[in-house]
């Protein structure tokens, strides 16, 4: 088997919970010319039911304060991968802290990242928070107040104005973009 010689290219989303960025991705995986994996941590946190159902059962060693960074590095080094591979991704993320910036930006290092900042009103995503009825009430004001201090973005949306229109704004600036030298 002869090893794959292309890199994948990667447009991450960043915002709070609730802010839209899986809607959005959706909207630019089925515009962008060219093929692109969807990949988020929710994916596994919420959807492919791989978690214990009670993350918290201190009796059997199980505990979400030690499973979580676990799972989060996991996430994060999947991304290289993927891409290493060849593949494009989508990725919808909330980057909580500055020590996940930069273990993002230093597993990203190399690859061509553009940076999307989905933000909204804190009124729009506590309604969102609330409608959704999956999230823990609270994380949307918590990510609101963190989750876009961390990082410069190539391009900043507000998720309160249609994803067709946003989505279309984010492919285009992609498609114009100038590759940047690799992050770092």
């Amino acid at each position: 088997m002869q090893p794959l010689n292309t890199k994948g290219n990667i447009i991450l989303l960043n915002g709070a919970s609730s802010a839209g960025k899986t809607t959005l991705c959706k909207y630019i995986r089925d515009i962008v010319p060219a093929p692109f994996i969807h990949f988020s941590l929710d994916f596994i946190m919420f959807d492919a039911d791989v978690l214990p159902k009670k993350r918290n059962v201190p009796e059997l060693g199980i505990t979400w304060k030690q499973m979580r960074p676990n799972i989060f590095e996991g996430f994060y080094r999947c991304l290289p991968a993927l891409l290493s591979a060849g593949n494009n991704l989508l990725v919808d993320v909330i980057i909580e802290n500055k020590n996940q910036k930069e273990r993002l930006l230093d597993l990203l290092t190399g690859y061509d990242v553009f940076f999307v900042g989905v933000h909204c009103s804190l009124k729009v995503l506590q309604d969102r928070e609330m409608a959704r009825g999956d999230r823990r009430i609270g994380d949307a004001e918590q990510d609101f107040k963190t989750v876009h201090s961390f990082l410069n973005y190539d391009l900043e949306i507000n998720s309160e104005e249609s994803a067709e229109i946003n989505s279309r704004r984010i492919v285009e600036a992609w498609l114009k973009r100038n590759k940047k030298s690799p992050v770092g």
